[in-house]
């Protein structure tokens, strides 16, 4: 399959959206943000995903404006916070106001909390002001999916990024979203921070058969789906790493016995369960210096 850096995949509103791109969870801001996506940056990413509660927009807006590439080039995205449910406008402008950018490429909600019906239709009409050129949800399983679906817009979200690697391969979830023109991404394609799975003996023996590092092969599998993958790296030597994955293609086999690695470990919280998560265990926002 030929792939790039540059490649892309076109959203059901005909945006383009790259297929890797940086991740900037739990990325303090400061100089390990500014340098990461800097990095990135200059070596061919053009999709850096962060959110309000990552506490780093700030500096992200200024690791792009240093960056020096053209706004058109670059596909940025944030997302909702549960806090601000009752007035997603005010969050997509503080967050752009952090950004200091005039509009967002993809909004997501960030969970699916009671009530996200209503604030889904309040992202509808920011797209159409031209706020953010795409939206769509991050966490969301098909039945929340479908709530949205039953809204009955005339198109479905642009995106639903989820916890996606080998051991949470949510292959009911992307054939459903696939059937209704929605793109997957994937956040946590190498196993969920603290908990990777590169050592798996399946991944062993195809390392020396592409010469390629785990890492490598489990984003491979992803990209070659058209998922997007959004792995979060900080160091150069890894963020590079990342980006270098086209020079092999994994057969059809390899796919496949990376995918049978399933057996539905989500690392993160369920999606099913999340109006039960008490509020003292949310992560908090702290405004930047």
């Amino acid at each position: 399959m030929e792939l790039s850096i540059k490649s892309t995949v076109t959203l059901n509103n005909d945006v383009k959206m790259p297929l890797l791109g940086l991740r900037a969870y739990r990325m303090k801001s400061g100089d390990e943000t500014y340098n990461a996506v800097r990095c990135a940056l200059d070596n061919g990413y053009r999709l850096i995903d962060t959110a309000k509660i990552y506490n780093n927009e700030k500096t992200i807006g200024r690791a792009l404006r240093d960056s020096g590439i053209t706004r058109d080039d670059l596909f940025v995205t944030t997302k909702l916070w549960v806090t601000d449910f009752d007035n997603p406008r005010a969050g997509l402008l503080d967050s752009l106001k952090r950004l200091k950018l005039e509009y967002a490429d993809l909004y997501l909600i960030h969970w699916p909390k009671k009530g996200f019906e209503k604030v889904y239709e309040e992202l509808v009409k920011l797209q159409q002001e031209g706020l953010c050129r795409a939206i769509g949800v991050c966490n969301f399983n098909i039945e929340q999916v479908q709530k949205i679906l039953d809204l009955g817009y005339e198109l479905p979200p642009q995106v639903n990024q989820t916890e996606i690697h080998p051991l949470n391969t949510e292959k009911d979830l992307i054939n459903f979203c696939r059937r209704n023109k929605i793109t997957m991404e994937a956040y946590s394609p190498l196993g969920a921070e603290g908990r990777l799975i590169l050592d798996d003996p399946r991944l062993i023996g195809m390392r020396d058969y592409y010469k390629a590092t785990s890492s490598q092969i489990l984003l491979r599998w992803c990209i070659q789906r058209g998922i997007v993958a959004i792995p979060k790296a900080v160091s150069e030597d890894k963020i590079v790493q990342n980006s270098d994955l086209y020079f092999f293609d994994i057969t059809t086999s390899d796919m496949e016995t990376i995918s049978d690695m399933n057996c539905n470990d989500r690392r993160n919280y369920d999606p099913s369960r999340i109006d039960e998560r008490a509020d003292y265990l949310y992560p908090k926002f702290l405004e930047e210096i």
